[in-house]
């Protein structure tokens, strides 16, 4: 066995523990609430997960140092590994004979079913396959809230936070989408990062404790409101709650769109204009209150005009947390592909927040900027390349209006392919608009729908769905290393062949 393959293996051995541990913390909940049916798959998924790390980990431990190209590979494989231990929960408690099993339960014991649910979690996109979310057990509904909770962050991160540091953890803290460093070392910054995490679910929780949900309601909906996931209690999410929570419910959703290093800004230093002062979060609030603007004429124009819902439900598309108040299939095309490009556009890089993020649309309308003026220069005339506060070089300029085109143009490319495979398995009636929305939500790890996903939706939609929710979350370049490294040996095999 190859070095790099150990090393590879190695570390993910370390990402496998992650279900495990979370499948022993979320034994109490089915103690808690005499769910015994959900002891059995739970202590099932710690015993796959715990002792498939242990033999990857202890088989490759003297393994040598993980480097950058190592940690694309591990992130692309532990968003596949660790949905499937993930879904083991949903598909042992439904096969799991006990009385009053719903059909929505029953649903999940369709291996297909428990691992969309499950993806859907980890990556924190929160489409669901759950008709009825209110007739799961309670374990379950744990289960997806921690899931989301736990994704939010990312489980590299959640692993580098407890391990000894070393060379090549901001290597891994890399390959998972994460730049920010609030601190010199990568250990702080994730211990910082975890601390603000815990500090702001716990606020949302208490708010809305306050406004009238109970104990259990708020604990899930503090989870995965901090975390831009979307999963819910009820079979209408937000829409069976009142003004007061929709409203209360709008600032924790942006909360999770904003960068820790900003959180950190405001809350530790105090320095409250942090929150607008950077280029992407200035953007952020000027889509806020713009977009708003642009969906609530649209929904005046198209008699779908309740204010309250037409913030919510733009800030739930651009904060990517996916919570939903009304039946978004029946709004205007024009009012979903609004949507949709909130969706795509998403939070803050830094956040828990999806989409192609912010910091990137800023440097693309900055390229485009940087383009005109220098048509418009003199011959002797030097260029000057800002962005936010840094003066940039023209190399540095160009190499950050490269790489967002380029990851721009791929996750158009890789959208627009899941909308035409969508479209050949959705049933009639259904309109472009709600395909396009559906796979944004998918591949912005939002979580709202138009009403195309559910048990029943085409084998090939849902595999399709989980691939948008698999690319979006890694943000692509992971992906395209881990498909290249398929291709090689391919390619060198046909290559011997041919020649032969």
């Amino acid at each position: 066995m190859s070095g790099s393959i150990k090393t590879i293996l190695r570390d993910l051995g370390l990402v496998i523990h992650v279900p495990g541990v979370m499948a022993l913390a979320s034994l109490p909940i089915s103690f808690l609430f005499d769910e015994r049916y959900a002891v059995a798959p739970f202590l099932w998924t710690a015993f796959v997960s715990l002792t498939l790390g242990q033999l990857l980990y202890r088989a490759c431990r003297h393994s040598e140092e993980t480097q950058l190209h190592h940690g694309l590979l591990i992130a692309a494989w532990s968003w596949l590994i660790v949905p499937f231990l993930g879904a083991l929960p949903f598909l042992l408690v439904a096969w799991e004979p006990h009385q009053g099993a719903s059909p929505t339960l029953l649903a999940f014991a369709h291996p297909l079913n428990a691992l969309f649910e499950s993806f859907s979690g980890f990556t924190g996109t929160g489409l669901t396959v759950a008709v009825h979310p209110s007739q799961l057990p309670r374990s379950l509904q744990w289960w997806r809230s921690l899931m989301e909770w736990v994704g939010g962050v990312g489980v590299l991160v959640l692993v580098l936070s407890v391990l000894k540091a070393t060379s090549g953890a901001f290597r891994l803290y890399f390959s998972e989408g994460r730049e920010e460093k609030i601190f010199p070392t990568v250990k702080s910054t994730l211990h910082t990062m975890w601390w603000i995490y815990l500090v702001l679910t716990a606020l949302g929780v208490l708010v809305l404790r306050a406004l009238g949900m109970g104990w259990w309601a708020a604990l899930n909906h503090g989870m995965t409101a901090m975390a831009t996931g979307g999963f819910g209690l009820t079979d209408h999410s937000i829409g069976d709650y009142g003004v007061a929570v929709r409203l209360a419910l709008i600032p924790l959703m942006l909360a999770g769109a904003i960068s820790f290093a900003v959180h950190h800004e405001w809350l530790v230093k105090r320095r409250l204009s942090a929150l607008w002062r950077d280029p992407q979060h200035g953007l952020l609030w000027w889509l806020v209150g713009g977009g708003f603007v642009a969906l609530a004429l649209e929904n005046a124009w198209s008699g779908h005009w309740v204010w309250v819902d037409t913030l919510f439900q733009w800030t739930s598309a651009l904060s990517t947390a996916g919570f939903q108040t009304v039946d978004l299939a029946t709004w205007s095309p024009t009012a979903q592909l609004l949507l949709s490009l909130a969706m795509v556009a998403g939070g803050a890089a830094g956040s828990t927040a999806g989409g192609i993020k912010l910091v990137r649309l800023v440097v693309l309308h900055k390229g485009v900027v940087w383009r005109f003026q220098r048509l418009r220069l003199g011959p002797h005339q030097l260029m000057r390349y800002a962005l936010g506060d840094n003066t940039l070089s023209q190399n540095e300029a160009g190499r950050l209006v490269e790489g967002a085109g380029v990851l721009a143009a791929l996750w158009g490319v890789v959208l627009w392919t899941a909308v035409l495979i969508l479209l050949h398995v959705v049933p009639d009636g259904v309109s472009l608009s709600q395909v396009i929305f559906e796979v944004a939500s998918a591949q912005g790890n939002v979580g709202l729908s138009a009403g195309i996903t559910g048990p029943d939706l085409h084998w090939l939609g849902k595999l399709t769905l989980m691939f948008s929710m698999w690319v979006g979350r890694l943000e692509i370049v992971p992906v395209l290393i881990l498909l290249s490294s398929w291709w090689q040996p391919w390619s060198k095999w046909r290559a011997r062949r041919e020649s032969t």
